[in-house]
């Protein structure tokens, strides 16, 4: 079913809309591509499972959009699959084990280009991206900082005078 795009449910598809009818399956993929961006801003426990299953979700939504009837044009499909990616990759850099490759894995992801909603002015990917490295890099500092070897300077030994009082 198509729905027209209006109100507050409107969203800011790359490229805008045109006026055309967008679909159930856009409207759906890109609110859960706003959730999932929002949930990536959030500096994540370890225990937090809910990215990693929405971003599964999305890919499985995309390409069920590509095979859609009504599909949105094709520089709008790219900037969904571009956002995607993007956070598939950030997991991805997340489950490396020390943080200089997670900061390197980082620079080589691509945000989208456009907002994906109305109330963005600036991409969320973007966003996302500059935390995370901002993240990784004083990550990187820590650990730099907390193998430095200080010389350990022994407590004075109290002087006891060979001579009585």
């Amino acid at each position: 079913p198509l729905l027209p795009l209006g109100g507050a449910a409107a969203m800011a598809l790359a490229g805008g809309s045109g006026g055309r009818p967008v679909p159930r399956a856009e409207l759906q993929l890109v609110r859960l591509l706003s959730r999932c961006e929002a949930l990536a801003a959030d500096r994540r426990g370890a225990g937090e499972w809910r990215l990693e299953k929405y971003v599964a979700a999305l890919e499985e939504m995309l390409l069920e959009l590509k095979k859609h009837a009504s599909k949105p044009a094709p520089e709008v499909l790219n900037e969904y699959s571009r956002k995607v990616d993007f956070l598939k990759g950030l997991l991805e850099a997340e489950k490396l084990s020390s943080s200089s490759e997670k900061a390197l894995a980082n620079q080589f992801l691509a945000p989208g280009r456009t907002p994906t909603t109305t109330k963005e002015r600036i991409p969320a990917t973007q966003t996302v991206h500059l935390q995370t490295k901002a993240r990784y890099t004083g990550e990187m500092r820590s650990e730099l900082l907390g193998t430095v070897c200080l010389p350990v300077i022994p407590p004075p030994i109290p002087f006891k005078s060979p001579w009585p009082k």
